[in-house]
């Protein structure tokens, strides 16, 4: 019996394969794909930032015959399509916050589970609004505080020992995950210098309101679908739900600025 090799299975044990995991990303990604593409007009000029490998620009051009382009800081490595697999579009290397564009260039701007990890979301959030057209649209998504919850019970479910492993073996591995708060809190989604407890409360959707508010109206709260974490074992099915969902998306317009 390789020791190493079983050693390696138990701790790993949570996570799914590649292929599961992009499998199970896919059918997320469509299903919020079709809770908000009846505001796409056909034709349209679409701008998706933080695309991964453009899954969702394939569904524009496919789907409404879009003129669309992408920008990612790493084009392919997340999300549907990753590295492993063919990019499905050619995606522009660019952070949120400097979009490579013109002023008012796109009657729609898609971002989906992006600004959870951009380095000033209010920044970002103007660059959208530079490039986005007077009568455009902006849909918005981003991961709620009940996907929090779930990830969190997971965690502690499923990767607590993982995080103990970490903790005992800080000197010899360098994982980013080796504090001792982490073994009851694990990683913020969004900043590994902070806890799961900031995304309880960061990741509110009165909060993401409040946020995208800031430089947009917002017209359209939508709650898609309620999952699990996609990388992990399943603790259940993913399901349509009228009061929760992992995810929140808005749909936006310029705000009317006062002459």
């Amino acid at each position: 019996m390789n020791v190493k090799k079983k050693l390696l299975d138990i701790y790993y044990f949570p996570f799914l394969s590649k292929e599961r995991e992009n499998q199970l990303q896919k059918t997320i990604r469509d299903t919020e794909w079709d809770s908000v593409k009846k505001y796409i007009r056909p034709g349209c000029s679409f701008l998706d930032v933080g695309c991964g490998a453009g899954y969702n620009i394939t569904k524009a051009v496919n789907e409404f015959g879009c003129k669309a382009k992408g920008v990612d800081p790493d084009p392919g490595a997340h999300g549907v399509g990753r590295k492993s697999d063919e990019l499905f579009y050619e995606v522009i290397k660019a952070q949120a916050e400097k979009l490579p564009f013109e002023n008012k260039s796109f009657d729609v701007v898609f971002c989906s589970h992006v600004l959870e990890h951009v380095e000033s979301e209010i920044e970002s959030l103007r660059e959208m609004s530079r490039v986005m057209k007077d009568d455009g649209l902006l849909i918005i998504g981003m991961p709620t505080s009940t996907m929090v919850w779930i990830n969190f019970v997971s965690q502690l479910l499923l990767t607590t020992h993982m995080r103990i492993v970490n903790f005992f073996m800080k000197p010899f591995i360098n994982t980013g995950y080796g504090r001792f708060i982490h073994i009851f809190f694990p990683p913020s989604h969004s900043f590994s210098e902070k806890t799961i407890l900031y995304d309880l409360e960061h990741y509110q959707s009165k909060n993401w309101k409040k946020i995208v508010s800031t430089e947009f109206e917002v017209t359209e709260k939508i709650l898609p679908l309620l999952y699990p974490n996609p990388s992990m074992l399943q603790v259940f099915k993913m399901r349509k739900c009228r009061d929760f969902s992992s995810s929140v998306f808005f749909v936006c317009k310029k705000k009317t600025k006062n002459k």
